[in-house]
């Protein structure tokens, strides 16, 4: 399904509305609906710094895998302004813990969703959050194919752990392959863009 809103496209996979859908249905503790408000702030930060800085996005695009904000043109695009638009969500997480600890606690669903997607975006992996902010940030000093090419190793640096510790946390659990599949699947996407 697509459509416009002023001058930015919206894609929304009729996937990813089958998953909301499953999601939401079959949630009696309301842990994924605090996980959609969690991720609707890390979005929402990061179309705010746009704004901010002076960019529009082009077009936004609700996949299964996630939301893809893509930049449209600005005045005055620079490294800069992609490093803030990029820290913006996961700040904005790091914020909603700091106000959700005292008044939630740390076993409420807004605290975890928030932290965990906090911990996860601000890592230096492409295509995360971290690893993007990293990119634009050596940009300033450097080339961006050198830059790429760093971040590259530095996400393959902390793609082997984290998916080590994932694999131990399915063993361990059982059940619970989440963090492996995240690895698994950024891993996946770190490859085919070396690839192409």
């Amino acid at each position: 399904m697509t459509f416009k809103i002023g001058g930015c496209r919206i894609t929304i996979s009729y996937l990813f509305l089958a998953i909301i859908a499953l999601a939401m249905s079959f949630d009696r503790s309301r842990a994924a609906s605090a996980g959609l408000l969690c991720a609707a702030l890390h979005e929402a930060a990061h179309l705010a710094a746009m704004k901010a800085v002076g960019e529009f996005p082009r077009e936004i695009c609700f996949t299964p895998f996630g939301i893809d904000i893509i930049n449209g043109s600005s005045i005055g695009k620079s490294y800069k302004h992609d490093a803030v638009v990029s820290l913006a969500g996961p700040l904005a997480n790091l914020a909603a813990v700091a106000v959700c600890l005292p008044v939630c606690g740390k076993q409420s669903f807004m605290f975890v969703g928030n932290a965990a997607l906090f911990l996860l975006n601000i890592l230096p992996i492409v295509p995360l959050d971290g690893g993007q902010a990293l990119v634009f940030l050596l940009c300033l000093r450097m080339e961006p194919a050198k830059a790429e090419k760093i971040v590259s190793v530095i996400s393959l640096i902390f793609l082997l752990p984290l998916a080590i510790v994932g694999f131990l946390l399915l063993l361990r659990s059982k059940w619970n392959f989440t963090l492996l599949a995240a690895a698994c699947y950024l891993m996946a996407l770190l490859l085919m863009k070396r690839v192409r």
